[in-house]
């Protein structure tokens, strides 16, 4: 099957599976595609980007997973579509704990000075 045609939940459980193999691993390797993938949505489908972060989050909420979430794809969404996505998270943050603690992970990263601060507002202490 080509990359382009796995669906969110394999492209989730993949990237999940791939952190949590050793590095330099022949097991990890083989999932690396996920990693590209998830970039890839991220930067050229930021919806789908969404979509897979948000499917990652609700399949493993370890602070292992999270950490690499708000590490990788989270900031590279907030980076390149901060502006368009800011409204959406802090409505979310409201009532999402977990979510509130992914964004408080997250370093600004290329994000405009705006979004930043408006990150800052919501997010949870650094951990």
């Amino acid at each position: 099957m080509a990359i382009e045609e796995r669906g969110i939940g394999e492209i989730a459980a993949s990237w999940i599976a791939l952190h949590r193999l050793p590095k330099g691993s022949l097991e990890r390797e083989a999932l690396f595609w996920a990693y590209c993938r998830v970039s890839e949505l991220v930067l050229d489908d930021p919806e789908k980007g969404w979509e897979v972060i948000e499917e990652i989050r609700r399949l493993d909420d370890s602070d292992q997973i999270l950490s690499n979430l708000a590490a990788g794809p989270l900031e590279e969404l907030l980076a390149a579509h901060g502006e368009r996505f800011i409204d959406r998270i802090e409505a979310t943050c409201r009532y999402d704990q977990q979510l509130r603690k992914l964004i408080g992970a997250t370093w600004q990263h290329g994000m405009p000075d705006p979004v930043w601060a408006r990150i800052k507002a919501i997010a949870a202490p650094s951990w």
